[in-house]
């Protein structure tokens, strides 16, 4: 049992390579802070927060538990325009937290950062009676000054959405259920991969508005919606979803299609030039368009009638 602070530094500092092998010219864990040369580029920082009960149970295992923690913050990145250059993790754990539930959680996190990007270069551990990851990240622009923003929609501006949507939310749904099948839906929930590569090509193809999609189709584009002042109409029909889930959701397809979080998926808008560029190499759906910059509002059609949607999405704070 790893019995002080010191302990667990020597151990993560020496066994995971995106610990150790940082660049020559960076100072990483061991100091009261790391030190990274980015020279002049375009510097992106953003952090995410992962409590147990909350966002994971312990049963979900903790490589997943770690894996998860840092492509969160990846696709926050991706939804800027930007990659990952390093990561600090402030950990929160109990007596209940082995050496092994360490060695998984950070086995997670650097399997994450060889896949998608990024270094481990320092944080801090705590005593708490429920477990939490709290990530940091700095990352940096693929084009200098070039980022995708949620106030930059524009009337006539097509919607489109990476990947399918759902899935997350149905694997986690089939995992709390204790359901046999819907194996690609609980992989989705439990190691999600963040759309690095469509992030890239989309500020190569000039959409300059766009996020990650984490807290649910419906509460991400209200946010996009508010921040451009712009009403967005999309179609349900148009979004894409494995058909598995129609025999998951007895009822409420759309509403859990278009609540449901921690897709880890891109949404990104632009004009049809832009949009249909990115079509020809990514795997991206066109849902819907920004129609009139009067009112900030989410319209849903289907067969061309509008839908009244009543689930208002994700809410960190909603009872």
């Amino acid at each position: 049992m790893i019995k002080s602070e010191e302990e667990f530094i020597d151990f993560i500092s020496n066994n995971f390579n995106k610990i150790k092998n940082i660049p020559d010219s960076w100072i990483g864990i061991g100091d009261d802070a790391a030190s990274i040369d980015l020279s002049n580029k375009n510097v992106i920082f953003c952090s995410d927060a992962m409590v147990e009960d909350v966002h994971f149970r312990s049963s979900h295992g903790y490589e997943s538990v770690g894996w998860k923690s840092i492509v969160s913050n990846q696709s926050d990145l991706a939804g800027m325009g930007a990659f990952a250059s390093a990561f600090t993790i402030s950990l929160g754990i109990n007596s209940d937290f082995s050496d092994k539930d360490i060695s998984l959680l950070y086995k997670g996190m650097n399997d994450a950062c060889e896949s998608y990007g990024g270094y481990l270069v320092g944080g801090d551990v705590v005593n708490s009676e429920k477990i939490f990851i709290s990530i940091s990240a700095i990352g940096e622009l693929y084009k200098k000054n070039s980022l995708m923003l949620r106030n930059k929609a524009n009337v006539g501006d097509l919607i489109a959405v990476t990947g399918e949507i759902g899935e997350a939310g149905a694997g986690f749904f089939a995992l709390e259920k204790e359901l046999s099948n819907y194996k690609k839906q609980k992989e989705s929930f439990l190691k999600p991969k963040p759309r690095i590569h469509e992030s890239k090509n989309a500020i190569k193809n000039g959409i300059i508005c766009g996020m990650d999609l984490s807290d649910g189709l419906q509460k991400d584009l209200s946010r996009i919606s508010n921040s451009s002042k712009v009403s967005i109409e999309i179609d349900l029909d148009s979004i894409p979803f494995d058909k598995e889930l129609n025999k998951l959701y007895k009822k409420d397809l759309f509403e859990k299609l278009i609540s449901s979080g921690e897709d880890y998926q891109l949404i990104l808008i632009g004009d049809m030039e832009s949009i249909k560029k990115m079509s020809i190499k990514n795997e991206i759906t066109i849902i819907g368009k920004v129609v009139n910059n009067n009112t900030s509002e989410l319209i849903f059609m289907s067969s061309k009638k509008n839908i009244k949607i009543k689930s208002k999405g994700f809410d960190h704070f909603g009872k």
